[in-house]
């Protein structure tokens, strides 16, 4: 795979997580007859092994610049890359985050 495929990757995959993840929290604080708090935890764990499965071959999954970090304190990761996944994450993060305040105002 090349890098920008790994980056869009954890771009994709770290929107994903925080948007049903965040989402979810949202939901339940609203609406808590609707959706229990059980919810939460339940969809961030569903949202991370569903995107560990389909981003897992190309990037590692990693999502979480601190995942990133460990991998690259364990040389694993070569720095540039690096650079790129966090960057991808964040993007990704802040992306998922804005969308989901966009939502809230409707």
């Amino acid at each position: 795979m090349t890098l920008a495929h790994k980056a869009f990757a954890e771009l994709a995959g770290t929107f994903a997580v925080i948007f049903v993840g965040g989402g979810t929290l949202i939901l339940s604080e609203r609406f808590p007859n609707l959706v229990p708090s059980f919810c939460v935890p339940v969809s961030w764990g569903l949202i991370v092994c569903l995107m560990i499965l389909v981003a897992g071959k190309i990037s590692g999954a990693h999502f979480n610049p601190a995942v990133t970090l460990a991998f690259a304190v364990a040389k694993k990761l070569p720095p540039i890359q690096v650079l790129i996944y966090w960057g991808s994450q964040f993007i990704g993060g802040v992306a998922a985050v804005l969308l989901l305040m966009a939502l809230q105002k409707t």
